[in-house]
């Protein structure tokens, strides 16, 4: 199996996990200190959380079955993490959030997102993705 694959296929099983853990008990969150007081809270919850990740489990499914969209699926799963990862980081500088599980979240997803980078530089062909410019 490439690495490609599997890179996107741990994608697909962690973002799937989270997913489906956030949909069905979106109150997890307040072990990080979220309290989500109304159904309308717990529903944006369960669809961005859940039904988000989800959708992108499932893409990343999908590409890891496809080798011509293996390029743009792991381009998505890099820049995807690292966007999260610039986010906690954010909370850890200006919030001083160190929780030790968004902490430990925060160190699963720096892992997928080298793991995509590097997964992308070593595609047979390219050394990066093509901008098209």
């Amino acid at each position: 199996m490439t690495l490609a694959r599997c890179s996107l296929l741990l994608a697909a099983v962690g973002f799937a996990a989270f997913g489906v853990w956030l949909l069905v008990a979106p109150e997890a969150l307040g072990e990080v200190g979220v309290v989500l007081s109304t159904p309308a809270a717990r529903a944006e919850i369960r669809a961005f959380y859940g039904g988000l990740e989800l959708g992108l489990a499932a893409f990343f499914a999908v590409a890891a079955t496809r080798p011509a969209w293996f390029a743009p699926a792991l381009l998505a799963q890099a820049l995807g993490l690292g966007g999260v990862i610039v986010g906690r980081l954010t909370g850890v500088v200006v919030d001083g959030a160190t929780d030790p599980l968004l902490l430990s979240l925060m160190a699963a997803e720096a892992g997928g997102c080298a793991l995509g980078v590097v997964a992308l530089v070593r595609l047979p062909g390219s050394a990066a993705p093509s901008t098209g410019v």
